[in-house]
């Protein structure tokens, strides 16, 4: 586990949260500049564009089962020596998918990098909690995933342009260099490793915290629809002839940052589970709307109301399950709320994209509210359980 130096109770911006916030932001950066571009580099090796689709799949769901098993390691060998060793990792990827030209083993090294992802997502997020005062914990997480936020909102442009002005082996260069930057950085962050207990052992058993990832099944409901809307918004919006494209997903973004940036307090003061709810309850509205949007308003009114919701949802619900977790146990409690949300993403998005070629995006769409509307269930009938 990471222990952090004594600091006021009451203060959140520190120079620790900073460093910590910074570090998230160049991984999300990297990561995101990466993943749009690389079914470019398929096509480049004669792949099909179901073969283009196949890389995010694989890395997507690498990560999201991979996730409790990397943050079980973390837990034991210390968060901070995972940050960087997966940051060292990442620039033998980095430098190796320059290199590869056969598709299957381009595959197989995303599969691992994804897997090794998750290790990063898991770990930062669990010292990020211990920087975090108690009383400001839901605030402290709402800015921390503001990181990856703002990091996604410009990666993926820099991403292209660098791959079309320098060429693919251009973007690999760099995508080393910033992750030599984090390895950097996880040397410097101002936390603590503190050595495994005699007494524990690391075992595959211990991986998974099912109470956890029980729970997080509400968040699995949610997270379908959220994989639909990032890949088929943008289709979705030139079918119903409203420009610009990308008018949902900017509109969704920028939601996302108000809500947090305004409202994030409040699931300290009310408690996590009075903002759950109404969270969890506008998801299906947001989908109601999108499902009739025929004009720019319409589909930006979706977008608002989702972004509230998905702004809302995950800060309330990583404070609320902190709250009944082993601290020790941090980084396994992050790798299994990850491996809900991203399970969720991976097969929303084929789940979307497989009935919107059948019936219509419209009706995929209808499909990811009507499973929104689960999540309420869900969570009240998994936490009686905890």
């Amino acid at each position: 586990m990471t222990v952090r130096a004594d600091a006021p109770s009451d203060t959140l911006f520190t120079a620790r949260f900073a460093g910590l916030w910074t570090f998230a932001f160049v991984a999300f950066f990297s990561a995101f500049q990466l993943l749009p571009v690389i079914p470019f580099r398929i096509l480049q090796l004669h792949g099909s564009t179901a073969q283009a689709g196949w890389f995010l799949a694989a890395y997507t769901f690498a990560s999201a089962f991979a996730a409790p098993v990397m943050g079980t390691i973390a837990d034991h060998v210390g968060r901070r020596r995972a940050l960087i060793i997966a940051s060292i990792a990442f620039i033998a990827f980095s430098l190796a998918y320059g290199m590869i030209t056969v598709l299957p083993l381009l595959l197989v090294v995303g599969a691992i990098h994804g897997a090794i992802w998750s290790a990063i997502l898991a770990s930062s997020s669990a010292i990020m909690s211990e920087m975090i005062p108690e009383s400001r914990r839901a605030q402290g997480m709402a800015y921390w995933g503001l990181a990856s936020t703002s990091a996604v909102t410009i990666a993926p442009a820099v991403g292209l342009v660098v791959f079309h002005v320098g060429g693919w082996m251009s973007l690999c260069v760099e995508l080393a260099v910033l992750s030599a930057l984090m390895a950097i950085g996880g040397v410097l962050l101002p936390v603590v490793d503190m050595p495994r207990s005699a007494h524990t052992t690391l075992t595959i058993g211990e991986a998974w915290d099912w109470r956890v990832t029980r729970t997080a099944l509400s968040m699995t409901m949610i997270a379908f629809g959220y994989g639909g809307i990032t890949s088929y918004a943008a289709i979705y919006a030139v079918e119903r002839h409203v420009s610009p494209a990308s008018i949902y997903l900017t509109t969704l973004a920028a939601s996302m940052i108000i809500v947090r940036i305004t409202t994030a307090h409040l699931a300290d003061r009310l408690g996590p589970i009075r903002i759950l709810y109404p969270a969890f309850s506008l998801v299906p509205v947001a989908f109601a709307v999108l499902v009739f949007a025929h004009t720019r308003w319409q589909m930006m009114l979706s977008a608002f109301i989702f972004g509230a919701g998905f702004g809302w949802v995950y800060p309330a619900f990583v404070t609320f399950m902190l709250n009944k977790t082993d601290p020790a146990r941090r980084a396994r409690t992050f790798g299994s709320m990850v491996w809900a949300f991203d399970t969720g993403i991976g097969v929303g998005s084929l789940l979307v994209g497989e009935i919107g070629q059948r019936f219509g995006l419209p009706m995929g769409f209808a499909v990811a509210g009507v499973l929104s509307c689960i999540s309420i269930p869900v969570f009240m009938f998994m936490v009686r359980r905890l």
